[in-house]
């Protein structure tokens, strides 16, 4: 392949790190609605467990006579959370998917950094974006798949998500970020925007540390308010390392 093809190459590969960019940022914005969506799934299984210990509490008070417990309400306290857990699901496979989708294309623009002469770390952001992303979201898929469930709230169990897979999930896609992140500064002289590129590197493993905290969200109403606020702030970070690589990438398409 001649330089021409290789010049074209490139600013393929940088274009479609801008479509990725662009891509990614969506991936945040759902994110932060997916981290609000799990603050209401959690907040809706404190209170059910709380529901199921009072009724526990008041069926011994009323000699076990079922007809003297409010059975009613516990059940649609039951329906009510267990209606939440779909709603979760789909947001998480939509994030799971956008994920994947994301770290493949980011990749891809890294790998046009390494064809513009950006070195081989352009070869490593390829390798890492697609395999963290892919490996990352395909997990956040799985802890969908794989509920576990509340044996404390017997005879009403409820599967929720698995939250171990989906926290292992959060931490390859954390690993992920720092490591692009550090791509991204390694190479910011081969892009027209060396400080973008930098700002980016320092922002995604930033945020990349917020997405560690994740499994609060299994210990109960408090932690779990803790948890997303976190993730909150890692998908603001990422939404903007996100922004900062789509305009890296597209203005190096002319260097």
């Amino acid at each position: 392949m001649g330089k021409k093809g290789e010049r074209k190459m490139s600013k393929g590969a940088l274009l479609t790190g801008a479509v990725g960019g662009i891509v990614g940022a969506i991936t945040a914005v759902i994110g932060i609605i997916w981290s609000l969506v799990q603050l209401s799934l959690a907040s809706a299984i404190t209170y059910f467990q709380e529901a199921v210990q009072n009724f526990y509490g008041a069926l011994a008070f009323a000699g076990f006579n079922i007809e003297l417990v409010n059975v009613p309400l516990i059940v649609s306290e039951y329906f009510y959370t267990y209606s939440k857990v779909p709603l979760f699901s789909v947001f998480s496979l939509i994030l799971a998917v956008l994920f994947i989708v994301s770290g493949v294309l980011t990749g891809v623009g890294f790998y046009g950094v390494y064809k513009s002469g950006g070195g081989a770390m352009g070869v490593v952001g390829l390798i890492i974006g697609v395999i963290g992303g892919s490996v990352g979201g395909t997990l956040i898929i799985l802890g969908n798949i794989a509920s576990s469930f509340i044996f404390s709230t017997m005879p009403f169990i409820l599967p929720i998500p698995n939250y171990l897979v989906i926290w292992g999930g959060m931490i390859i896609l954390a690993v992920t970020f720092v490591m692009l992140g550090s791509v991204s500064i390694v190479v910011r002289n081969s892009t027209a925007h060396s400080s973008g590129a930098t700002a980016a590197g320092v922002l995604s493993i930033i945020g990349a540390c917020f997405l560690l905290p994740y499994i609060l969200v299994s210990f109960g109403y408090i932690w779990a308010l803790i948890g997303v606020g976190l993730i909150f702030i890692s998908f603001a970070l990422i939404f903007v390392t996100f922004i900062l690589w789509t305009v890296a990438f597209y203005s190096s398409r002319n260097i």
